[in-house]
């Protein structure tokens, strides 16, 4: 269960996407929001150096920015926080299970390449709790829900947040599953119909039985269950184009690999459509 969001604001049009987004999603629930400014201290610039005049200039646009939230929504925990560092480090800091990251993001133009190294895209990898990345100018009227279903564990941990989402803001879980014949047969030779038949029942059977606790637990639920044949990835964001929400899994990691994505999620960062939260699921060894 979510109980307290930590927004990264700095005042940006792609911040205050994010911010409006957290603030939607807890108008109705009894979590808190902390607004959390950071102070980069690792630019290396003689146009940007962090001074006493930098941090009180930052207290004071953060001041006015809790005081107008606060008044615009009365009933909502609202507080804030201004650090100084490296901006994803120190998001970072604040990540936990109960807790969930929201920064915004640009629209995607020009090479994904430059995007690899987003504040989102790095929270994503580092954070030990979700991570929600918001497209700047897309908040949608839309309460359905996408969510990638494969079995696995990190799987499991984002088809729980995103059918408490789809419930809590009464849309429709759309629960997609993607699959593919295995590489080294697509061009060694064309299976017989009836084994792909078989194969196709066997991922049809996946997406039913991962399906099952969330479909006891929210009864009143209108769960999409869709078998793609196609990537994981672009079904995911094919689908996310008219949903409000997409939400992928990360695969859990112990070691150096914990610091990356996997490959779905890293494609769906990198391609983002709409607003999309990552959910790690952690594995310890």
């Amino acid at each position: 269960m979510i109980e307290r969001t930590i927004v990264g604001v700095d005042g940006s049009a792609k911040s205050n996407a994010a911010l409006e987004w957290a603030l939607g999603r807890e108008r109705f629930r009894r979590g808190s929001i902390v607004l959390v400014r950071i102070l980069d201290d690792t630019i290396m610039s003689g146009d940007y150096l962090v001074t006493e005049r930098t941090i009180d200039a930052a207290r004071d646009a953060l001041d006015s920015q809790l005081k107008d939230v606060r008044r615009r929504h009365p009933r909502l925990t609202i507080g804030s926080e201004l650090v100084q560092g490296d901006p994803s480090a120190e998001l970072a800091r604040f990540s936990e299970a109960t807790s969930m990251l929201v920064v915004g993001t640009r629209k995607r133009s020009g090479s994904r390449r430059r995007y690899a190294w987003s504040v989102g895209t790095r929270l994503a990898t580092k954070a030990n709790g979700p991570v929600a990345i918001i497209p700047e100018g897309d908040l949608r009227s839309s309460a359905d829900v996408v969510v990638g279903v494969d079995g696995s564990g990190g799987s499991a941990a984002a088809v729980q947040l995103a059918s408490a989402e789809a419930a809590h803001a009464g849309g429709v879980l759309r629960a997609i599953h993607a699959w593919q014949e295995p590489l080294a047969w697509q061009d060694a030779y064309a299976p017989e119909d009836e084994f792909l038949t078989s194969l196709e029942d066997s991922h049809r059977e996946l997406l039913e039985h991962s399906l099952l606790t969330v479909a006891a637990r929210y009864p009143d639920l209108t769960i999409d269950r869709q078998l793609v044949h196609g990537t994981p990835a672009w079904s995911l964001l094919d689908a996310a184009k008219e949903a409000g929400l997409l939400v992928v899994g990360n695969h859990g990691r112990s070691g150096v690999s914990r610091f990356l994505l996997g490959s779905v999620s890293h494609t769906v960062v990198l391609n983002i459509v709409s607003p999309t939260i990552v959910v790690r699921q952690d594995t310890e060894e």
